[in-house]
Protein backbone atom coordinates (compact mmCIF):
# COMPACT_ATOMS: atom_id res chain seq x y z
CA UNK A 1 0.00 0.00 0.00
CA UNK A 2 1.41 3.61 -1.10
CA UNK A 3 1.05 6.20 1.70
CA UNK A 4 -0.33 9.50 0.30
CA UNK A 5 1.49 12.41 2.29
CA UNK A 6 -0.39 15.27 0.70
CA UNK A 7 -2.32 17.36 3.11
CA UNK A 8 -5.96 18.34 2.96
CA UNK A 9 -5.37 21.60 2.13
CA UNK A 10 -2.88 20.05 -1.13
CA UNK A 11 -5.66 17.54 -1.91
CA UNK A 12 -8.41 19.99 -2.01
CA UNK A 13 -6.64 22.08 -4.67
CA UNK A 14 -5.75 19.04 -6.82
CA UNK A 15 -9.60 18.44 -6.78
CA UNK A 16 -10.40 22.20 -7.84
CA UNK A 17 -8.25 21.70 -10.52
CA UNK A 18 -9.51 18.59 -11.43
CA UNK A 19 -13.14 20.54 -11.41
CA UNK A 20 -12.32 23.38 -13.42
CA UNK A 21 -14.21 22.05 -16.36
CA UNK A 22 -17.42 21.41 -14.93
CA UNK A 23 -20.43 22.54 -14.25
CA UNK A 24 -20.13 22.70 -10.27
CA UNK A 25 -23.93 23.13 -9.08
CA UNK A 26 -24.48 19.93 -11.06
CA UNK A 27 -21.59 18.16 -9.43
CA UNK A 28 -22.40 19.61 -6.09
CA UNK A 29 -26.02 18.03 -6.47
CA UNK A 30 -24.54 14.83 -7.65
CA UNK A 31 -22.16 14.91 -4.51
CA UNK A 32 -24.95 15.62 -2.62
CA UNK A 33 -26.64 12.54 -3.48
CA UNK A 34 -23.47 10.47 -2.81
CA UNK A 35 -22.37 9.70 -6.25
CA UNK A 36 -18.57 9.87 -5.99
CA UNK A 37 -17.33 8.60 -9.01
CA UNK A 38 -15.00 7.04 -6.89
CA UNK A 39 -15.24 2.97 -6.76
CA UNK A 40 -13.81 3.25 -3.45
CA UNK A 41 -16.31 5.54 -2.01
CA UNK A 42 -14.09 7.35 0.40
CA UNK A 43 -15.56 10.00 2.40
CA UNK A 44 -12.79 12.14 2.77
CA UNK A 45 -12.48 12.13 -1.15
CA UNK A 46 -15.87 12.88 -1.25
CA UNK A 47 -16.12 15.60 1.14
CA UNK A 48 -12.76 17.00 -0.35
CA UNK A 49 -15.23 17.50 -3.48
CA UNK A 50 -18.11 18.85 -2.26
CA UNK A 51 -15.43 21.64 -0.87
CA UNK A 52 -13.68 22.12 -3.76
CA UNK A 53 -17.18 22.25 -5.92
CA UNK A 54 -18.26 24.97 -3.22
CA UNK A 55 -15.75 27.15 -3.41
CA UNK A 56 -16.02 26.72 -7.68
CA UNK A 57 -19.80 27.43 -7.02
CA UNK A 58 -19.04 30.42 -4.78
CA UNK A 59 -16.84 32.29 -7.22
CA UNK A 60 -18.64 31.69 -10.02
CA UNK A 61 -21.78 33.16 -8.76
CA UNK A 62 -19.77 35.88 -6.90
CA UNK A 63 -21.71 34.78 -3.59
CA UNK A 64 -20.37 36.41 -0.54
CA UNK A 65 -20.64 33.54 1.63
CA UNK A 66 -21.52 29.62 1.17
CA UNK A 67 -22.39 27.68 4.39
CA UNK A 68 -22.86 24.53 5.93
CA UNK A 69 -24.77 24.34 8.67
CA UNK A 70 -25.66 21.03 11.03
CA UNK A 71 -27.91 21.04 13.88
CA UNK A 72 -27.62 18.29 16.57
CA UNK A 73 -30.64 16.38 15.67
CA UNK A 74 -28.77 15.76 12.22
CA UNK A 75 -30.59 18.37 9.37
CA UNK A 76 -28.39 19.93 7.13
CA UNK A 77 -28.70 22.97 5.27
CA UNK A 78 -26.26 24.57 2.69
CA UNK A 79 -26.89 28.04 1.74
CA UNK A 80 -25.26 30.51 -0.93
CA UNK A 81 -25.62 34.32 0.21
CA UNK A 82 -24.96 35.50 -3.03
CA UNK A 83 -27.77 38.19 -5.38
CA UNK A 84 -30.18 36.86 -2.46
CA UNK A 85 -29.95 34.15 -0.19
CA UNK A 86 -30.85 30.62 -1.30
CA UNK A 87 -30.44 26.78 -0.08
CA UNK A 88 -29.07 24.27 -2.52
CA UNK A 89 -29.11 20.05 -1.69
CA UNK A 90 -27.14 19.70 1.36
CA UNK A 91 -24.81 16.84 1.99
CA UNK A 92 -25.74 14.49 4.11
CA UNK A 93 -25.47 14.69 8.47
CA UNK A 94 -22.21 12.06 7.64
CA UNK A 95 -20.60 14.07 4.54
CA UNK A 96 -21.36 17.02 6.72
CA UNK A 97 -19.51 16.42 9.56
CA UNK A 98 -16.48 15.28 7.52
CA UNK A 99 -16.64 18.43 5.34
CA UNK A 100 -16.05 20.58 8.70
CA UNK A 101 -13.46 18.15 10.15
CA UNK A 102 -11.44 18.87 7.04
CA UNK A 103 -11.91 22.62 7.24
CA UNK A 104 -11.17 22.86 10.57
CA UNK A 105 -7.59 20.62 10.10
CA UNK A 106 -7.06 22.86 7.07
CA UNK A 107 -7.20 26.08 9.45
CA UNK A 108 -6.14 24.20 12.45
CA UNK A 109 -8.92 25.33 14.59
CA UNK A 110 -10.35 23.36 17.26
CA UNK A 111 -12.34 25.98 19.32
CA UNK A 112 -16.08 26.72 19.03
CA UNK A 113 -15.91 29.97 17.42
CA UNK A 114 -12.93 31.11 14.94
CA UNK A 115 -11.87 32.27 11.28
CA UNK A 116 -8.46 32.20 9.14
CA UNK A 117 -7.88 33.31 5.92
CA UNK A 118 -7.43 30.45 3.50
CA UNK A 119 -5.16 31.07 -0.07
CA UNK A 120 -6.35 28.67 -2.79
CA UNK A 121 -3.35 28.14 -5.23
CA UNK A 122 -5.31 27.20 -9.35
CA UNK A 123 -3.54 26.53 -12.37
CA UNK A 124 -1.43 30.23 -12.40
CA UNK A 125 -4.71 32.20 -10.16
CA UNK A 126 -5.42 31.63 -6.09
CA UNK A 127 -7.90 33.04 -4.47
CA UNK A 128 -8.05 33.90 -0.56
CA UNK A 129 -11.06 32.67 1.02
CA UNK A 130 -11.85 33.00 4.47
CA UNK A 131 -13.04 30.16 6.82
CA UNK A 132 -15.36 30.53 9.36
CA UNK A 133 -16.58 28.32 12.43
CA UNK A 134 -19.31 28.79 14.70
CA UNK A 135 -19.95 25.57 17.10
CA UNK A 136 -23.22 26.52 19.41
CA UNK A 137 -25.08 23.76 21.82
CA UNK A 138 -27.25 22.86 19.35
CA UNK A 139 -25.57 23.53 15.93
CA UNK A 140 -22.47 23.92 14.02
CA UNK A 141 -21.66 25.88 10.99
CA UNK A 142 -18.71 26.32 8.84
CA UNK A 143 -19.24 29.41 6.17
CA UNK A 144 -16.54 29.98 3.43
CA UNK A 145 -16.32 34.00 2.61
CA UNK A 146 -15.38 35.27 -0.55
CA UNK A 147 -13.69 38.50 -1.55
CA UNK A 148 -15.47 41.04 -3.00
CA UNK A 149 -14.68 40.63 -7.02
Amino acid sequence: MIKDDRNYHQRLQEFCDCYMETDPKKELERAAKGITGDPSGDLDELALKFLGLGVFYGAAEKAKKISIERSKEGKVLFSVESRGEYQLPPPSTQLADRIISIARSITHIDEDHGKLPVSLGFRNDRIELTFQFDRKKETESFSILFPTI
